[in-house]
């Protein structure tokens, strides 16, 4: 039997708690373990595992909420956790760990974790898990039907129209769309109807899209999506920045350094050759920064490797970026 970290255990059917703090509950049927991830004294801290069954709540977090995002992460057997590529050191058994960085080297584990928004002010904040646990089918049957949750979780958001392609699975269609840090896939496979498809293929690079579907299933940063309706939508802020960043772009202190951007995928060279190849994401926070101005995630496609940029200015001619967490200036002229 685990022992638990330093936090009061209850059940959730209990009357709403008087106190300050984040409460994590289990509102499915499953046990799950939890671990959260959180700044203390100016440092990251993990924390876990706290064995949560049925109905049961942790207070994972005592006392008034000095940030507005934290971090957590639920473990159970036959569930998939929906992360937000975000990592902390945990370890097998109960731990307390300082620090997010070289958990490998350190002899932790790295695992993701994903963002609890507590929102502005909150003194107290209740995160449940259904919102980022769900099944998994181990035989990978197929189900019948279309309402919502017939193929995963529910899923409602904003992303940017990529492309279809059918160079998938051995011919397969496939439309890829990017939005929120991660690229949704979507294939050909009766799941979706065929109008939603035909929809998709219609629609020209970078659109902004409303989607509303399935979260089907997820590996790292890459989402399968079973949809219901893709429908074109009104560009946001963040949408007509990504539209702004358009086109090609070299560094205003070496002309070698180069990349092109179409839709929300960046293609970088060096001296005309190309290197890596990221995925897009502009949003009003990116990791652990935020602020009033918007940021640019990019995540290397290959390698995994995300990295945060505060968008300082995008006109027609110069585009000027801050490299986070260094603070590093980056200026850019817009090539004809």
């Amino acid at each position: 039997m685990l022992v638990y970290p330093i936090a009061l255990v209850l059940l959730c059917g209990g009357a709403s708690p008087v106190w300050a703090g984040l409460e994590i509950c289990n509102d499915t049927e499953v046990p799950h373990d939890v671990a959260v991830g959180y700044k203390q004294d100016g440092r990251w801290v993990s924390e876990g595992w706290w064995a949560l069954a049925p109905t049961a709540c942790v207070e994972a977090i005592q006392g008034d909420l000095q940030y507005r995002f934290y971090y957590y992460h639920a473990r159970s057997s036959g569930r998939g956790f929906q992360h937000d590529r975000l990592s902390f050191c945990t370890q097998p058994g109960i731990f307390t760990i300082g620090g997010d960085h070289d958990c490998e080297l350190r002899r932790y584990n790295k695992t993701y974790f994903a963002k609890i928004d507590t929102g502005q002010g909150s003194l107290h904040f209740r995160q449940n898990l259904s919102v980022h646990s769900t099944p998994v089918d181990p035989k990978g049957d197929a189900k019948s039907g279309s309402a919502p949750g017939t193929w995963g979780r529910p899923f409602s958001g904003a992303a940017v129209f990529q492309e279809c392609s059918q160079m998938f699975r051995g011919g397969v269609q496939f439309c890829r769309l990017v939005g929120g840090g991660r690229v949704f896939t979507v294939i050909e496979d009766n799941r979706t109807p065929p109008d939603v498809l035909a929809a998709l293929r219609r629609m020209r690079q970078g659109t902004p899209v409303q989607l509303e579907g399935d979260w089907a299933g997820q590996f790292e940063l890459s989402v399968e999506l079973v949809l219901r309706s893709a429908a074109p939508k009104a560009p946001s802020e963040a949408d007509a920045v990504l539209g702004r960043l358009q086109g090609s772009w070299s560094a205003e202190n070496d002309s070698k350094d180069q990349f092109t951007i179409r839709g929300a995928e960046r293609q970088n060279r060096y001296g005309g050759a190309p290197t890596s190849q990221e995925y897009l994401s502009v949003m009003p926070y990116c990791g652990e920064f935020e602020g009033a101005q918007l940021y640019l995630y990019a995540w290397d496609r290959e390698g995994g490797t995300g990295m945060c940029y505060e968008i300082r200015e995008v006109t027609e001619s110069q585009l000027q970026l801050v490299y986070l967490p260094r603070r590093t200036e980056l200026r850019y002229i817009r090539q004809e």
